[in-house]
């Protein structure tokens, strides 16, 4: 019973600081005295494992986007370093541009010469018309002389035609040079130039960019949720596969033990204690049921119990006895040891008397004949502690009431030999131990004194 009651104050215990400890951590999850959402051990694990999962996958997204930037960090390096090729270029066709000046000065000068010929042209059709008009006039005027230049005119017409001439020769050349100026103008077009898109078509086309890029970044979202739920499942089910391992292991385990074991003896004890005390109650409703009352009588089963309930008291008793022998066989081993060890180590020989009484006897005091070296004396075969004439050389001190008595009065001769040590010891010094040790000492040395005598 005392062990079950010291199990039970342990498992008291345990329980408390268990309470203790599961307040001390809800109140750290509690938020303005609000109900704490985690309210057991494995939801804090549960929700510690989705946390290390989502940083998990979070340091997963965050090594992705450091990719995608070193990714627009090199098509950026690739960009300018195109821009410095265009920049290089553009500075060479510019310095071929300068250099190719002549070719746009002769065009230059075609173009002025152009614009000479036509000039030229308006000139001679101008002088032409005035020519005409000249002649126009120098027919009217000399109608009536008919006297007329033929050799003026001749040289006139002769001019014209020349001019006629040079004019043909100008047009040629003229569009020869239109001619090929077309042919250089195509060489010089670009080929594969892609038609631009219209603001509509490009507003457009970035819209739907925009949706699918939004469906894209979503549809990421819910693939990473959805990944994270199936690690910690996962997590869940080893460690629901962990537990079932380790409870089949359980499972398997056998305790063996002896068929008449104490559990067993005790549970049977139990078992037919209460088999009893149902048959006295069944016995007994029956006698109350049959009308019984006039017949004092007892139900067999009530005296088998009682019988059960003296058998128990008796053993209860004989245990007790049992070990109550067992104590004072152990009290005493133990006090003849202790009393062997006092006078082996201080020289006294111990007895304890009734009332809380101790009888001290030095081991050191001998006989008369052995103090005074009389060989002739016989010794007292009761050995140390007696005076050799009946009285005994023992102190007996007494703990409750603080006094201490001589053996054989304060005049015996044992009392007269320590009345100095008495004196000196306890009644001016009030040193008990000193007192003895000052007796074993001067018994010490009368006791040699006379072996050597």
């Amino acid at each position: 019973m005392k062990e079950v009651e010291s199990e039970l104050g342990t498992v008291q215990i345990q329980k408390q600081m268990l309470e203790d400890e599961r307040r001390s951590w809800t109140s750290l999850l509690q938020d303005n005295d609000e109900q704490a959402e985690i309210d057991s051990p494995e939801a804090v694990v549960k929700s510690l494992l989705q946390e290390r999962i989502e940083k998990a996958s979070l340091v997963d997204k965050l090594g992705n986007v450091e990719a995608q930037f070193l990714e627009k960090d090199e098509l950026i390096r690739s960009l300018e370093t195109e821009r410095s090729h265009l920049r290089q270029e553009i500075e060479k066709i510019r310095s071929s541009n300068a250099a190719n000046g002549g070719a746009m000065a002769e065009t230059r000068i075609r173009a002025r010469l152009d614009r000479q010929r036509a000039l030229a042209v308006k000139e001679v059709e101008y002088l032409r018309a005035q020519l005409k008009t000249f002649d126009a006039e120098e027919v009217t005027m000399n109608a009536e002389q008919s006297q007329f230049d033929e050799h003026k005119s001749e040289q006139i017409a002769n001019l014209e035609k020349i001019v006629d001439e040079y004019r043909l020769e100008l047009e040629k050349a003229h569009e020869e040079l239109s001619k090929r100026e077309p042919t250089e103008q195509q060489d010089a077009e670009p080929r594969g130039v892609k038609r631009p898109l219209s603001p509509a078509e490009s507003d457009a086309e970035n819209e739907r960019l925009s949706i699918l890029s939004r469906k894209n970044r979503t549809l990421q979202e819910s693939l990473s949720k959805s990944e994270q739920a199936s690690t910690l499942l996962r997590r869940e089910l080893e460690a629901t596969k962990s537990q079932l391992k380790s409870l089949k292991a359980k499972s398997r385990t056998r305790i063996l033990e002896l068929r008449d074991n104490p559990t067993a003896q005790a549970e049977n004890l139990k078992l037919s204690t209460i088999t009893t005390l149902r048959a006295e109650n069944r016995d007994l409703l029956a006698q109350l049921q049959g009308d019984q009352n006039s017949v004092k009588v007892v139900p067999v089963n009530t005296l088998e119990s009682l019988k059960l309930e003296i058998q128990d008291m008796e053993r209860v008793v004989a245990d007790k006895e049992k070990r109550m022998r067992r104590l004072k066989e152990i009290w005493t081993a133990k006090s003849s040891e202790f009393r062997e060890a006092v006078a082996s180590l201080l020289g006294y020989k111990l007895d304890f008397l009734p009332n809380g009484r101790v009888r001290v006897t030095s081991m050191f005091h001998l006989s008369p004949a052995y103090r005074h070296g009389d060989g002739d004396v016989p010794s007292d075969s009761r050995g140390p502690g007696s005076m050799g004439n009946g009285e005994e050389n023992s102190i007996i001190f007494d703990g409750e009431n603080g006094t201490m008595k001589i053996s054989g009065g304060p005049n015996s001769l044992f009392a007269m030999e320590i009345r100095p040590l008495i004196k000196f010891w306890v009644e001016e010094r009030k040193d008990i131990p000193c007192f003895l040790a000052a007796m074993t000492l001067d018994f010490y040395d009368k006791t040699t004194r006379a072996a050597r005598m």
